[in-house]
């Protein structure tokens, strides 16, 4: 069987989001090794649900306006201002402030509590 796939937008997603949409595909009968061994994957570090973490990178859009760097805090969901600080660092063209930090932190920690 061949598909043929035309991208329309490109967008980073949280490992959940991922995991989700794997799950789709493979529940639809489309499955191989590499799908199951990275379902296997997102399943394991993924730490918060799908949903909980398209919420995380909304709430931070007015924060960071990088759409990689949200996906990777909702994905990593960093609890210290260290493991924040070594995301942020990706975002070479912003500084943030400890109080920035820290307000991402919160966002974080409201949505792995839930």
């Amino acid at each position: 069987m061949s598909y043929s796939l035309k991208i329309e937008e490109e967008h980073f997603i949280p490992y959940s989001v991922a995991k989700k949409y794997l799950q789709e595909i493979i529940s639809n009968g489309i499955s191989s090794n590499l799908l199951q061994r990275t379902f296997d994957y997102l399943n394991s570090v993924s730490k918060c649900s799908p949903d909980d973490a398209i919420k995380i990178m909304e709430e931070l859009k007015d924060i960071i306006k990088r759409e990689d760097i949200r996906a990777i805090i909702a994905s990593l969901c960093p609890l210290t201002i260290e493991e924040v600080r070594s995301i942020l660092v990706l975002d070479t063209s912003t500084t943030y402030p400890t109080e920035v930090v820290q307000k991402i932190i919160e966002v974080v920690k409201k949505y792995m509590e839930s």
